[in-house]
């Protein structure tokens, strides 16, 4: 009889920290930073994100980023507080154009307008039944803040991942 549910485990991917460690010598600050309590960060963040996409976080940051009056943060800082959460690749713009209009749509282009439609509902997961999943914490934040406007167009609530 053949397995119906099968469960294909992803290929292990490279750790990349001894790459961020390097990327990031020159700009961000050292603060003692000893590299076992950074990898431990790193690995937690990569774990959520992916070792590939926050090594090109890390290097979308130091690329775009204008130095702050104080200088970058340290490493352990910047993975610690989740800054790179606004610096991942933004994959969500491709998923976007893919993804077909949903009914609600309408509704919330009128009450909320194109631009934060375009920003943090169009990259989200509406789900059949009615509940949004935001594609970031910062899109959630912004997502509650309009939570009268969500239900008035027809969706039932928000859905952390």
């Amino acid at each position: 009889m053949a397995a119906t549910n099968v469960i294909a485990f992803p290929a292990r991917e490279e750790n990349t920290f001894d790459q961020a460690w390097q990327a990031r010598a020159g700009q961000m600050k050292k603060r003692g930073d000893g590299s076992e309590k950074t990898r431990k960060l790193w690995n937690k963040a990569a774990a959520k994100v992916g070792h590939a996409r926050l090594l090109e976080a890390l290097k979308r940051y130091l690329r775009e980023e204008k130095e702050p009056t104080c200088g970058y943060p340290g490493l352990s800082v910047w993975l610690n507080g989740e800054r790179w959460d606004h610096w991942l690749p933004d994959e969500a713009a491709v998923a976007m154009i893919e993804a077909p209009p949903y009914p609600q749509r309408t509704a919330l282009l009128a009450s909320l307008g194109e631009p934060f439609v375009v920003s943090y509902i169009d990259p989200a997961t509406i789900h059949p039944d009615g509940w949004i999943t935001p594609a970031t914490g910062y899109a959630k934040g912004k997502l509650l803040e309009k939570a009268a406007s969500l239900k008035a167009a027809g969706l039932n609530g928000i859905r952390t991942k």
